[in-house]
This record gives structure tokens, C-alpha cells and sequence, in this order.
């Protein structure tokens, strides 16, 4: 699935896609309440926000390529360590 088929699908057949599918590199709290989770899918990532209140995603945001933001240098290390 390309990133635009992916951004047309409904928020539960996103979900669904990025958990059957979806490897996640990892994650960090916002707060106490939301989970930001970093997917790799097919050939874009994703970020999911998990609400632990809701027991719910509140939101899913396609990105084209890995942020380079603070709260994911270790995961640019880390995968340039592997390569």
C-alpha cells in the first residue's frame, strides 16, 4: 500500500493496517495520557497517538520520511548501527 491509498482509508482500517502490518521502532509519552508510536510501513512511517485514557488510537499521521526530531535520535542511530 502507497502513502496516499493508506491516507484515504478510514481512522479502524488505518489502525488495523498499521498493527497487521506496521513494524514499530518505538515510542514516547507525551504527558501522562498519549503514547506516540513510530511505525515503518511498506515504504513511509506512521505516527499512531494512543490515548491510555480512551484505551484508543486518536490519531494517525503518514509520514514520508523519519523525522529527524529529537524524540527519535536514537532511533536514527540505532538504525544506521544496523545497516
Amino acid at each position: 500500500m502507497d502513502i496516499i491509498k493508506f491516507t484515504q482509508l478510514p481512522k479502524d482500517e488505518k489502525t488495523n493496517y498499521l498493527w497487521d502490518f506496521g513494524v514499530c521502532l518505538g515510542q514516547r509519552l507525551i504527558g501522562e495520557h498519549e503514547i506516540v508510536c513510530l511505525f515503518e510501513l511498506d515504504e513511509f512511517y506512521v505516527e499512531a497517538v494512543y490515548s491510555r485514557e480512551n484505551n484508543c488510537v486518536d490519531d494517525i499521521a503518514p509520514l514520508l520520511e523519519l523525522p529527524h526530531w529529537d524524540a527519535y535520535v536514537d532511533l536514527v542511530l540505532l538504525e544506521l548501527l544496523n545497516h
